[in-house]
């Protein structure tokens, strides 16, 4: 874990350094694609926390509006499979920061192995996010709320590029 949270800051940093000093804007019809590390609260043994990965691609409908999917792939004794649909509603658009509210589904479902099978549910996400544009790329992060048992906190981080 500690070896990829150094590439991921080795990788903000070089292509930080080259940053352009006309922030771009999220407009109608961009195209983001994206994933890095996830956390979720409220699972596994004894309602722990798991640590895993995520991509993510959104599609910019009108300036402050935006829709995706994405999917969360967690590691360890419990780690669950989750597949999201949200919109993002942007507040802020300016000097390369971006701040947006969530609303959206998420599917998640275990495997718990032997003689059950799988577990499958579904809930609510509720949430908001950050992204700072830093030129070919934008740094995000984004804690959400869903709403199946246990209510876990997902938090997500990484890159998102644009197209």
């Amino acid at each position: 874990m500690k070896k990829l949270l150094s590439i991921l800051f080795a990788f903000i940093l070089i292509f930080g350094m080259s940053k352009i000093s006309n922030a771009q804007e999220v407009v109608q019809g961009d195209i983001t694609v994206g994933g890095g590390l996830t956390l979720t609260t409220g699972v596994g043994s004894g309602a722990g926390a798991e640590f895993g990965i995520n991509v993510s691609g959104f599609y910019s409908i009108i300036d402050e509006v935006r829709a995706g999917a994405g999917l969360n792939l967690f590691f360890g004794d419990f780690a669950p499979t989750v597949f999201n649909i949200e919109g993002h509603y942007i507040f802020k658009n300016e000097d390369g920061l971006v701040l947006y509210g969530l609303a959206g589904i998420g599917f998640w479902s275990w495997d718990i192995g032997g003689p059950f099978g799988s577990v499958s549910t579904s809930g609510l996400n509720l949430g908001g996010g950050v992204e700072y544009d830093l030129g070919n790329f934008y740094l995000f992060a984004e804690p959400k709320l869903s709403t199946i048992g246990g209510t876990p906190i997902n938090i997500d981080g990484g890159l998102r590029f644009r197209f």
